[in-house]
Formats: structure tokens, C-alpha cells, sequence
């Protein structure tokens, strides 16, 4: 597949002129591709809206934002890291597909934006339940790339208590700091207080957390924002 091949007039995550839920993917392993398209096909739910050989052919058709398959190493040499920025900064929500496990890659995807991190072992249903999962509004973690993310200990990932990582997830999420209190049963000083320690932590590792929205991008860089606030830490 050397160009982009459009099955309905773009990509949607939602249902559009074809139904279902619209699936983009960027791979160029030929029968990879061809097993699987014949296979969202028989899924009923699922639709492969474009494929491409190439993040710059695929962005290059303009197609609308969507959940896209993403393989971590392409034939044209491109960064799997900048591949992953390029379709997040478009709008889409990527998963990786790979045959790569490698703690390197799946940490420094995850950060870029990549919504999940699939290792090609897993069989194409599991992918499909990624894919419905996005399409809900959920963040999926498969138990493997869940793993892999539990065991990146870099110094540049500052280690917060509990609380503050809960609170800075609410943070990010634009909840304000008087609910947050009041969902956790603590006063908003004590939130303020606690963000202020979140602040610290960051800076000391050189991610300084400046404007309201690096609380959101802290959130994603680390894949914090999979779990709920918790009353009783």
C-alpha cells in the first residue's frame, strides 16, 4: 500500500456514511492489512474508513479525526515518536500495533498521546474492544502495556503520593479545586496544598508546571488519567 486508500469520504470515531465505528489505520505490512480489513468487515460494528503506508500520506488526505492503528516501525524510517505527536496534534486517537515490547518505546508513544500500546500477539478481537473502549470516552489499558507503564521508574517521572496524583488527575480533567475538596472530603486549602507539592515535584525533574493546561499534559505525559478520586486513600 503505497498511498492512501479512502473507503468512505474520511475517518470518523464515531458512525458516519458507512456506520459503525470508523477505523483508520497506517501500516505497511500488506497482509496484515489485508487480514485485517477482511476481518473488521465480519465485526459488524467496526469499519476501516482509510488506510495508508505513511503518517504524511495519511494526514496529507485530510481526513477527519478519528481512532487510528498506528505500526510502531514503518518502512520509510519515520520517528515512532513523532509519528504518534504528528496524528495526536491532527486529532486522532492512536493505537499502536506492533510486534515490538519494548519499555522504551511503549513509554515514549504513551507520552506523545498514544491512547494504547497493542503488541501483535493479541488477537485482532482484542483490538476491537481497544477500539470500542476509545469510542466510549474510556481510556484502555491492556494488562500488558498497564505493566510496562507500572515499571518506568525514569527520574524524569517525579513519584507523587497517591492523593497528589488523584488531584492532579482532577486537575486535569478541569475540575475545580472547591469540588475536588468537597469529593474528597478535604477543605481547598489542603487541595491547593497539595498541588503546590504536585508543582514542586515537577520542577525538580525540569517539567515545570507553569499554565493551567501542563496540569492536563502532565496527565497524559505519565498516563495518569485511568483511575477515579478516591475518598478513603
Amino acid at each position: 500500500m503505497d498511498s492512501v486508500t479512502g473507503m468512505d469520504s474520511g475517518i470518523s470515531g464515531g458512525s458516519g456514511s458507512g456506520g459503525g465505528i470508523g477505523i483508520g489505520a497506517i501500516d505497511d505490512d500488506q497482509m496484515f492489512m489485508q487480514g485485517m480489513a477482511a476481518w473488521i468487515g465480519g465485526t459488524g460494528d467496526l469499519r476501516l474508513a482509510a488506510t495508508a503506508a505513511t503518517v504524511e500520506e495519511y494526514l496529507a488526505a485530510a481526513p477527519e479525526p478519528g481512532i487510528v492503528t498506528l505500526d510502531l516501525h514503518l518502512h520509510n524510517g519515520s520517528d515512532p515518536v513523532a509519528n504518534v505527536a504528528a496524528l495526536v496534534g491532527a486529532g486522532h486517537q492512536v493505537i499502536v500495533v506492533t510486534v515490538v515490547r519494548d519499555q522504551a518505546y511503549i513509554t515514549a508513544t504513551t507520552e506523545a498521546g498514544a491512547a494504547a500500546y497493542l503488541t501483535k500477539n493479541n488477537n485482532l478481537d482484542a483490538l476491537a474492544e481497544v477500539v470500542r473502549a476509545l469510542h466510549r470516552g474510556d481510556l484502555p489499558t491492556t494488562p500488558e502495556h498497564a505493566f510496562w507503564l507500572s515499571r518506568d521508574d525514569r527520574p524524569t517521572r517525579p513519584r507523587l503520593s497517591p492523593r497528589e496524583s488523584e488531584i492532579l488527575r482532577a486537575v486535569g480533567e478541569g475540575m475545580l479545586h472547591e469540588t475536588i475538596g468537597r469529593r474528597l472530603g478535604i477543605g481547598t486549602s489542603t487541595v491547593r496544598s497539595h498541588l503546590k507539592s504536585v508543582r514542586a515535584k515537577y520542577a525538580a525533574v525540569g517539567r515545570d508546571i507553569k499554565h493551567p493546561a501542563h496540569y492536563r499534559d502532565r496527565v497524559r505525559e505519565d498516563d495518569l488519567s485511568r483511575e477515579r478520586l478516591d475518598p478513603n486513600p
